[in-house]
């Protein structure tokens, strides 16, 4: 069972050590949510690390930080979230994850290139998979993209039937419904429907549901208060990794270090592009968007060796996702 009510995505060891830290600190259980893109049986951005990899890592920080209770849980397992559709790349994803200890596995075929009924039919083999490799293994349902929609009552007889489908089958832990939350550039451009989580809840609460949101960052406390008693649990990501890039781009002016090479390094990745919204591009705003996805470069690393040379830049990194952390924790 996983009782924790936030889950974190891990973009830098800093992050996924501040993670445990709160977790120990506070003794609160909290989730890792690592994506396809960032870590997976083949690697991924974050460290350049392989599934096995990023569980050795995880390993130290429970030595490290003992009385830490953290779930490892796959978000987005399906096909295209790497930018690749092979269903055999999503079965080694699910089969690499239950074999180093994963607890949960968001199984998602919203990117599936077929019709919905061919969708549901592939989720549900993926999902039969994971619990023919672990009967244990707890599963997070959800087939919609998350586009910050407001939809309305008519949609909730859809996701009844949704339910119905999964639980024919299996008995999922968390039903993703998007609940009007968007991250677009360094904000949260959505609004929460409330009226229509009022009437999801309660069918999920029938079938001993759990609703996850996506796309929880950015939140205020206002917002998170509007949230209590409707949603169960929320992933926080991206504004992890601004908040870590925000830091060592302002550390460097403060010391006159120049990350000009980082900045044209993370513009001409394009990996901000997906994340625009209203303003038109400018490289300071990009590497702010996208500076986590390139936290393994020569770039980055050059500037961190840097300000090493003036604070203990690990250790005040650590510190501020922690307080980000703490604004949820303390809100939710």
């Amino acid at each position: 069972m996983i009782n924790a009510k936030l889950g974190f995505g891990p973009m830098s060891t800093e992050i996924i050590e501040a993670i445990f830290r709160y977790s120990h600190y506070y003794r609160k259980e909290l989730m890792i949510i690592p994506s396809k893109n960032q870590i997976d049986h083949s690697g991924g951005y974050v460290n350049g690390w392989t599934t096995h990899q990023f569980v050795k890592f995880i390993n130290e920080m429970k030595e490290k930080y003992p009385m830490s209770n953290i779930k490892l849980c796959r978000d987005h397992c399906g096909p295209g979230f790497n930018g690749v559709h092979d269903l055999n790349d999503v079965y080694q994803t699910i089969e690499t994850d239950i074999k180093n200890g994963f607890h949960l596995i968001h199984i998602d075929f919203c990117l599936y290139k077929g019709s919905k009924d061919k969708m549901l039919e592939e989720s549900k083999k993926a999902i039969e998979y994971c619990l023919s490799l672990n009967p244990n293994i707890l599963i997070e349902v959800g087939t919609d993209e998350n586009l910050g929609m407001n939809f309305t009552t008519n949609e909730v007889k859809v996701i009844e039937k949704e339910i119905n489908f999964f639980k024919s089958f299996c008995d999922p832990i968390f039903y993703v419904v998007q609940t009007g939350s968007l991250v677009r550039e360094i904000s949260q451009v959505g609004s929460f429907n409330k009226s229509f989580i009022e009437k999801v809840i309660c069918i999920l609460r029938k079938y001993n549901l759990k609703l996850k949101e996506h796309n929880a960052d950015y939140l205020s406390k206002q917002e998170l208060i509007k949230r209590r008693g409707l949603v169960d649990a929320m992933n926080i990501a991206p504004q992890l990794g601004v908040v870590q890039t925000n830091y060592v781009l302002n550390k460097c002016l403060l010391y006159g270090i120049k990350f000009d090479t980082f900045m044209n390094e993370v513009y001409n990745g394009k990996r901000w592009e997906k994340w625009m919204y209203k303003n038109e591009p400018n490289k300071l705003l990009c590497t702010l968007i996208a500076g986590h996805y390139h936290f393994n470069s020569n770039e980055y690393k050059l500037l961190i060796d840097k300000l090493k040379e003036h604070e203990d830049v690990k250790e005040n990194i650590i510190e501020c996702v922690m307080n980000v952390i703490n604004h949820y924790d303390e809100n939710c």
